[in-house]
């Protein structure tokens, strides 16, 4: 464990808000890698290399500023991992004025150390398991002994498992990074859940239940997610949008995540929570190649231009389940003329609004229009 400037920063900036002296972080080398005094970062503390030695605090008079190169006076105190000094952390004043900050200095610095050894800690394991669930769906189907090894990992494989793809909206890494850090404490507090950094934009949930018949997911699992947009909302003010896949066995991860990944992709489209299981239509839609969608859209709706007012009284219509009553209460027009438009409509596509078969069409042809729409 070494100190590095990075984190003799972060040491001297929470300290620092303890007292009004100068404050110094040291490397067991001598050189000051952080400070108060910005002027003295770079130079070299002979007193901190004494300090580390003699694994002793080491009080500096003023007449040592003259012995000892680069010091001032004030107290050295040496900071410990696996009881081993590695730097110096040092109160710049009259001995006699800073002397009794510095056990509480010394505690305070020690807690930030461990803080950030766990953290580290922490990434390292993050690392690993994102690699491993890399891995894991480039598989068709996961063997024993690479399920064994994500056990050793941290992933619990005697349990059946749910993928959940979270979306932030950003293009900036170090916000999205941030929207990740908020997300994992949320979750850490409220579930058992594995949550993983997925790309620059994406976290990844795994989400592990017991075998079930009915794979549907669970209302309080649905309320989880809910609040969790809530929390995202007022916290940075926007709404994540979240793919929730199917369950399944450890060993179909690929198939799992696949499904995941189509839900996801319908969720930014169309609404921001959207849950595998929910879905019927939208995963055929899914798999239909644009140039057939276009041609489909051409040959359904015809030459009914998205100007003329047609459109809107036909998805009103197919909205209200073909009700035209209703259509015509929400357009606030007479029943004859939402009869009068239905027939426009039939003259203009050759396919009647009243027919199911042709309702059906319709519909698919909205839906495409509706995906065209949104990308543009």
């Amino acid at each position: 464990m070494y100190l590095t400037p990075e984190l003799g920063r972060k040491i001297v900036s929470e300290v620092k808000t303890l007292m009004d002296e100068h404050l110094i972080i040291v490397d067991p080398a001598g050189n000051i890698i952080a400070s108060t005094d910005k002027r003295r970062v770079g130079s070299f503390h002979e007193g901190a290399v004494l300090a580390c030695h003699r694994k002793t605090e080491l009080i500096l008079s003023e007449a040592d500023e003259r012995k000892l190169k680069g010091v001032k006076a004030g107290i050295n105190l040496p900071i410990y991992f696996d009881g081993e000094p590695i730097g110096v952390i040092g109160i710049t004043g009259l001995p006699e004025k800073v002397a009794p900050f510095g056990s509480l200095v010394k505690k305070m610095t020690e807690l930030l150390i461990q803080e950030n050894i766990y953290f580290q800690q922490t990434e390292w394991k993050n690392r690993r398991m994102e690699a491993y669930f890399l891995d894991w769906i480039q598989q068709e189907e996961a063997d024993d002994a690479f399920l064994h090894n994500g056990q050793i990992l941290g992933f619990d494989m005697t349990t059946w498992k749910r993928c959940s793809l979270i979306h932030f909206p950003s293009l900036d890494s170090q916000n999205a990074a941030a929207y990740y850090r908020l997300a994992r404490e949320w979750f850490e507090k409220r579930t058992t859940d594995t949550l993983l950094s997925w790309g620059n934009d994406h976290c990844l949930l795994i989400h592990d239940e017991l075998e079930s018949s009915d794979s549907l997911v669970s209302s309080d699992y649905h309320r989880l997610f809910a609040r969790f947009q809530q929390h995202m909302k007022k916290r940075v003010g926007f709404v994540p949008e979240i793919g929730v896949g199917p369950s399944g066995p450890p060993k179909a991860m690929k198939q799992l995540f696949q499904k995941t990944e189509k839900t996801l992709a319908i969720a930014l489209k169309r609404v921001p929570l959207v849950f595998y299981d929910n879905l019927l239509l939208e995963l055929c839609i899914e798999d239909i190649q644009a140039a057939t969608k276009t041609a489909f859209i051409e040959r359904s709706l015809g030459s009914l231009r998205p100007d003329s007012g047609l459109l809107t009284t036909l998805n009103v219509f197919l909205s209200n389940n073909a009700q035209i009553a209703e259509t015509a209460r929400q357009l606030k027009v007479h029943t004859n003329t939402i009869h009068y438009r239905l027939s426009k409509i039939e003259e203009l596509t050759g396919h009647d609004p009243k027919q199911l078969h042709s309702q059906v069409s319709f519909y698919l042809a909205m839906l495409f229009l509706e995906e065209y729409t949104n990308q543009s």
